[in-house]
């Protein structure tokens, strides 16, 4: 089965097709989805709030009277691995891309889909999809309603910060840099590629130990220097600092899977983690049930960050053993959500945003407005996304 290569979250077209596997196509579309659900429940949780004072520092630019506590147990699963899970997916082809295309020509390319995108989303997405929390504290708090080019203008003095969800587009762009220098570094000394590190990715109880270890090591002392949720950068280039070398992690656990050859590992179609797929489900279950319990029950445990760890480890590997099971030929509207999922990325935060805003003032239940957002947003960005790749010169980007 041959198709046009997607690299991560960005399609690359008019490059030489190789083989692939269809069902890490689907688990990046599955990830992309992920992340407008999570942004459509935000606007639910019980723990919502918004910042009259500095309207860019509140918890989400929408916060609805109406809340679900069940809402609260989405956004924390979603919380712990679908960042993760996305790093992952997202370095499993840059290897093979790097030996096909060059350095050069690779970095062409990333800072084309990559870097172009972050650019524009900054001055424009960000910007419009910010602006109803400046209409949401008016109607609370009666604060002075400012217009949106004044709101804008303050956005762009302030140093184009917060980035919204662009901070997972600017980041892969710097993962992809130290892999391209990483490649290039083996080029020029002859050293032994990646290929040698085939006994930890042909065995999934290895793999899944060594991405646990290295979590500990990767987190835990940025979580004894820096407390979570806490952002830091310069500008719009801002991430949660405790996760950033692990999100490294993720990223070069999938570049790793991708440079052994994605049919030769164990995340081979027919491999160990296909044929145990229920057993990898169960301990991801199993994982998040003990953190659920954790964070009910004993909140400041001391457990609580190695516990959290394990579980973001094995969901990832639950998720990905369960696509590798349910996914062996292509199926048409699933590609073409594929071909669609980096530009419904880019768009979903502003349509997500404006969709909760439209029913803030209604009476439904929480659950209801929820449905209509995610439901809605999904079906606009999608929708939107294909329109906008009719445009050959957009296509070429998203």
């Amino acid at each position: 089965m041959s198709r046009v290569e997607t690299e991560g979250l960005v399609q690359h077209e008019g490059v030489p097709v190789i083989e692939r596997t269809v069902a890490f196509d689907y688990l990046r579309s599955f990830g992309v989805l992920l992340v407008l659900l999570h942004h459509a429940v935000l606007a639910y949780v019980t723990f919502g709030f918004l910042n009259p004072y500095a309207f860019m520092q509140t918890f989400s630019p929408v916060v609805d009277g109406a809340k679900w506590v069940g809402f609260d147990r989405i956004a924390l699963l979603n919380d712990t691995f679908f960042m993760p899970l996305l790093f992952f997916v997202s370095g499993l082809f840059v290897w093979k891309s790097l030996q096909r295309r060059g350095v050069v020509r690779f970095l062409y390319g990333r800072f084309l889909r990559l870097g172009l995108p972050f650019a524009i989303g900054l001055l424009v997405i960000i910007p419009v999809a910010f602006y109803p929390t400046v209409l949401e504290n008016h109607l609370v708090y009666q604060v002075p309603l400012r217009g949106f080019g004044a709101f804008w203008l303050d956005y762009v003095k302030g140093g184009l910060n917060p980035p919204g969800p662009l901070w997972f587009v600017w980041l892969l762009l710097a993962f992809d840099l130290l892999a391209a220098a990483w490649y290039g570094f083996l080029r020029t000394t002859g050293l032994k590629s990646t290929r040698a590190s085939s006994p930890i990715v042909d065995n999934p109880l290895l793999f899944a130990g060594v991405l646990i270890a290295l979590s500990f090591a990767a987190y835990l002392p940025m979580r004894t220097a820096f407390g979570p949720g806490e952002w830091g950068g310069l500008g719009p280039f801002r991430l949660e600092v405790v996760r950033g070398f692990w999100y490294l992690l993720y990223f070069g656990m999938g570049v790793a899977v991708g440079a052994r050859g994605l049919e030769r590992g164990a995340f081979r179609s027919d491999g160990p983690f296909v044929k145990h797929w229920w057993a990898w489900l169960l301990a991801a279950a199993g994982s998040y049930g003990v953190l659920t319990w954790i964070y009910s029950a004993a909140p400041q445990s001391p457990w609580a960050k190695y516990v959290f760890l394990i579980e973001a480890a094995l969901v990832v590997l639950g998720w990905t053993a369960l696509f590798l099971k349910l996914f062996r030929k292509p199926i048409r509207i699933l590609d073409h959500l594929g071909r669609c999922s980096y530009g419904m990325y880019l768009l979903h935060y502003l349509v997500i945003i404006w969709l909760q805003y439209a029913v803030l003032r209604t009476a439904w239940s929480a659950g209801a407005k929820f449905a209509f957002v995610f439901v809605g947003g999904v079906a606009l960005c999608w929708a939107a996304t294909a329109a906008l790749r009719r445009l050959k010169l957009v296509r070429k980007v998203i």
